[in-house]
């Protein structure tokens, strides 16, 4: 049991320090843009797949409708982005950047490569390629852990279906 402990206790604390590493420096970047890191996603998915609808970029940045919906909305009104109705269904509407978003996006886009450079400064034996390949492994063990953790379902949630006969 204690060694169940201290895994769990040193997860927590790779977890915490890992993301807060990760996400304040991608904060710092997109926020210079006043753009955050959630909505600088959707900038490159609308850049990278042109004509996408809102539901296509929800499933692409693997995120709800309603929170693309969300993020899209401040990057429609600070003119990042703009909609077109679909010539045959006018409930469909396509997203691009405008000429503001493609510069945004392709200025962030620069700022991250530029800190990635970064990278081949850390002084350790690893190249770039290790550093990589390390992050692509991580990567790989943590969607076989999501994939055969166990589920815990919200109790509140469990319950409000069983009244409602969802359940």
């Amino acid at each position: 049991m204690q060694h169940e402990e201290r895994v769990f206790e040193a997860f927590l604390r790779q977890y915490r320090e890992i993301f807060r590493v990760l996400i304040n420096a991608a904060e710092q970047i997109t926020g210079q843009y006043s753009v955050s890191f959630e909505q600088y996603l959707l900038l490159k998915q609308i850049h990278e797949q042109r004509n996408i609808t809102l539901s296509e970029l929800a499933d692409a940045t693997h995120t709800t409708r309603s929170a693309a919906a969300r993020k899209l909305r401040a990057l429609l009104l600070d003119g990042f982005v703009e909609q077109e109705a679909k010539l045959d269904d006018r409930r469909v509407k396509y997203l691009r950047l405008t000429t503001k978003g493609t510069n945004v996006e392709h200025d962030i886009r620069q700022a991250f490569l530029q800190s990635a450079e970064a990278w081949d400064q850390i002084p350790t034996n690893l190249t770039t390629e290790n550093i990589n390949d390390f992050f692509t492994q991580y990567q790989q063990n943590i969607a076989i852990w999501d994939r055969t953790r166990p589920k815990f379902r919200r109790p509140v949630l469990h319950a409000k279906k069983k009244v409602l006969g969802e359940d």
